[in-house]
């Protein structure tokens, strides 16, 4: 519309100019030749400046699941861009999502915050949008309504997950692969001594309590094992 507008000021101030006769015309011809010049200055503001517009965000919070495939612990992945200040996070919001999701470099700021009760990402995009409908109606053929700002990706994530690069992710898959009979003999002997020790402090423990004992204990030594094994990934990757 306010092409309309600019165009039909100009043949009216034009026509105005060439055959004004009377005072009246003149006149009419510099209110035209006045509704030119603002038109033209509204439309460069909102093209540069986004007069009539106003900025508009929108959240929208998702449940991540891990993106390792290791059962023993919940991983967040990125891949550092540059010397390392910038990120992009490698994200899975299902379980049988094949290839993980990633967040984009286009004024898009990254935070992660642990102590969540459970992982989610909250993304909040913000946009340009016209305040009005009369804005969008003189505006509209500009075709900026709902140009993309910026974006922010908060990831909560509880104190169990474990946030690594891809490289410390392999270096890991590669320490796992190298050290699996080594740690399942140890394995065996860290169970094996601490159900003995279990059994002298309760020899009427039965065969059910037995198995539950046996259970915990396997997973409390994958847990310390896993953690040694983090400890020397991210090490090497330092």
């Amino acid at each position: 519309m306010i092409l309309l507008l600019i165009v039909l000021s100009v043949l009216g101030f034009a026509v105005l100019n060439v055959f004004a006769k009377n005072k009246r015309q003149t006149g009419l011809s510099l209110v035209l030749g006045l509704v030119f010049v603002a038109s033209v200055v509204a439309l460069m503001a909102n093209l540069t400046y986004h007069f009539g517009m106003e900025k508009e965000t929108t959240a929208k919070t998702t449940a991540l699941v891990s993106s390792a495939d290791n059962e023993n612990f919940d991983l967040l992945l990125y891949q550092p861009l540059g010397d390392g200040t910038e990120k992009i996070y490698l994200y899975k919001t299902d379980t049988d999502q094949e290839e993980p999701k990633q967040t984009g470099t286009d004024k898009v700021t990254n935070v992660v915050e642990t102590g969540a009760e459970s992982a989610q990402l909250e993304t909040k995009t913000t946009r340009w949008v016209y305040k009005s409908d009369l804005s969008r109606f003189l505006f509209g053929i500009a075709d900026n309504d709902g140009q993309y700002v910026s974006r922010t990706n908060t990831f909560s994530l509880p104190d169990s997950w474990e946030v690594l690069s891809v490289d410390q992710a392999k270096k890991l898959a590669s320490l796992a692969k190298e050290q699996a009979d080594t740690m399942k003999t140890q394995g065996q002997a860290y169970v094996q001594e601490k159900m003995q020790a279990a059994l002298m402090a309760d020899p009427t423990m039965d065969e059910a309590a037995q198995k539950a004992k046996i259970a915990e204990l396997t997973e409390a030594y994958q847990k310390e094992a896993m953690a040694k094994l983090l400890e020397e990934a991210k090490s090497k990757n330092e």
